[in-house]
């Protein structure tokens, strides 16, 4: 079992916290995601677990095996924590051949000529390295010496792997390329994975859980579709997606339910959501709407909300378009289909309708409650 606990650690830099009591439970074969805009210690949190930063508190298990307890005088050093990290530069050898490279830790750990040959041959064909053995890594690309590192990382066959934002150096095709590469491995092996990154399609794509921090604090925990479509805060809906979702502040005018929001953008518009449970009459609240959960028309249609198109981006298959409410300043972003928005012209009217979202305290940003996950649009009253 390589399940991770980590407990109450805390990490400071002189004056600053980087990581606030941070507690956490990694399931045995889990791939969970640490996300977070820069300096929200994520890295930090992670070179706390693999011993290159020692916290000033807390404590740290690898399975039923403590690896880090100040209060008890216990800090197992890096190289014996049995875990494999890759960083984000790759730190090959450049005077070593690929298969040097790979074959290091397992001549370290003074194991037969041919054994060390045969491990580093299945991890060759695993990785799609046959062929690359003699070169060099000055003569490979960058996806290339990512595979060699991830390669040199596996084939010591740790308990756990730990990645620092190992893409963020390719161009975005091959690292969708090797994300594809890197879930597979982690299905094919089943090692416990912790994953650092900023980019928070690499962690919905890569996944099983994510981890939302910001300032050293968690602020969510949850598989892809939890953080996304129930975030905790208005800060993690604000900072998963892209595009980033619509948030548009409103005050509750009836309780409910259902509960009646009228928009402060836009106070002749009200939206009526299906509701479970009351909200607070005069409350002001932040309506969280994904761009992709906005219908709209080009004719007038009661209960929607009127907009105008300030410009549309073709993606491709899809296309995101810009807008702002006609009775206020609030700007909108839709996503849909191509076909249905390269036609809008700037200056156009439209007509919104919300499909789901998630209603926000105003005051604390704490979530309160979501609508609409039964498919059904919500429009305006």
């Amino acid at each position: 079992m390589s399940g991770i606990t980590i407990r109450d650690v805390t990490k400071r830099f002189g004056l600053v916290t980087a990581v606030d009591r941070f507690s956490l439970d990694i399931e045995d074969k889990d791939f969970l995601t640490l996300l977070g805009p820069s300096g929200c210690g994520k890295t930090t949190t992670l070179r706390c677990l693999a011993g290159l930063e020692e916290p000033d508190e807390g404590e740290i298990y690898i399975g039923d095996t403590c690896i880090f307890a100040p209060s008890r005088g216990i800090n197992v050093a890096s190289g014996k924590r049995n875990l494999g990290l890759v960083f984000q530069n790759y730190a090959l050898w450049p005077h070593m051949t690929v298969f040097g490279n790979v074959a290091f830790g397992l001549r370290k750990a003074k194991l037969p000529k041919q054994e060390v040959r045969r491990k580093a041959d299945k991890i060759f064909n695993l990785l799609g390295l046959d062929g690359f053995q003699k070169r060099y890594p000055h003569e490979l690309s960058g996806g290339q010496q990512q595979r060699v590192a991830v390669a040199r990382m596996i084939v010591t066959e740790p308990h756990v792997f730990l990645f620092d934002e190992p893409l963020s150096n390719l161009d975005a095709k091959l690292r969708m390329t090797l994300r594809s590469e890197l879930k597979r491995m982690h299905r094919m092996l089943g090692a416990t994975t912790v994953y650092v990154t900023h980019d928070q399609l690499e962690a919905m794509t890569l996944s099983t859980h994510i981890v939302v921090m910001d300032e050293g604090v968690i602020q969510q925990i949850g598989t892809p579709s939890e953080v996304y479509h129930f975030p905790a805060n208005l800060f993690v809906a604000d900072f998963m997606g892209n595009p980033r979702a619509n948030l548009i502040p409103a005050i509750v005018k009836e309780a409910g339910p259902p509960a009646v929001l009228t928009l402060k953008a836009d106070p002749e518009a009200t939206c009526s959501l299906p509701t479970e449970h009351p909200l607070v009459e005069n409350q002001e609240v932040v309506l969280n709407v994904r761009p992709e959960d906005i219908l709209f028309t080009t004719t007038k249609s009661e209960g929607a909300f009127p907009a105008k198109v300030h410009t549309t981006l073709p993606t491709g298959a899809e296309c995101l378009t810009y807008g702002r409410l006609v009775a206020g300043d609030q700007e909108i972003v839709i996503k849909g289909p191509e076909e249905a928005h390269i036609c809008l012209e700037t200056n156009q009217e439209i007509w919104l309708r919300f499909k789901r979202g998630n209603i926000f305290e105003a005051a604390s940003g704490k979530t309160l409650l979501s609508f609409g996950f039964n498919g059904r649009p919500m429009g305006a009253s």
